[in-house]
């Protein structure tokens, strides 16, 4: 899909979701929120630890880098206002449970140079990755979001286990509960 014929689609997506009051965006077409919150993950289900990601500086890096770590994968956008209102609280998380081996990555389902633009306005304390809009797509879906939603969220235990998905935004009470509970002892 070209790139002007990727911005219409995900555009005109993002109008009809603003009409519909429908607070996750969606890059599917013909895609619905059919189900809007806490997606929980199959037993034993395993985490993609050998994806590549880049963050905005170039570097290369993986899931299982982070291997030992409790990790929320966000997926975001500039464009996505659910995604902006959750990137705070993300960021206060960061913050509040990095040193107890808690570990934020977000990936920008986003124009490369858009996500450059944000990001010092969005303060972010963790790494973003960014690549083109299909990658980070194949990857949501990879991880589990085939409604094809933002913000879209995967929390990984520390062995690589996906512990649940989450579609839509994670209030700050949700959230810290969740960390609290599943950081590694």
């Amino acid at each position: 899909m070209s790139s002007a014929r990727t911005s219409l689609v995900v555009a005109a997506v993002c109008l009809a979701a603003l009409a519909a009051g429908v607070a996750v965006f969606l890059l599917r077409p013909g895609a619905a929120p059919e189900q809007v919150g806490t997606i929980p993950a199959t037993a034993n289900e395993q985490a993609p630890a050998s994806a590549m990601l880049t963050d905005l500086d170039g570097r290369a890096f993986t899931l299982a880098d982070y291997k030992g770590k409790l990790v929320i994968v966000n997926f975001w956008a500039t464009w996505c206002a659910p995604c902006l209102h959750e990137i705070p609280v993300l960021v206060k998380m960061q913050e509040r449970y990095a040193a107890r081996g808690f570990q934020l990555i977000g990936p920008a389902v986003d124009d490369i140079e858009e996500a450059r633009r944000a990001a010092p306005g969005l303060k972010f304390n963790y790494p973003v990755a960014v690549g083109s809009p299909e990658a980070m797509l194949d990857l949501m879906t990879q991880l589990g979001n085939e409604q094809g939603g933002l913000p879209f969220s995967v929390v990984i235990a520390p062995d690589g286990r996906v512990l649940e998905r989450q579609l839509g935004e994670y209030s700050e009470i949700e959230l810290a509960a969740l960390i609290e509970e599943n950081l590694p002892k």
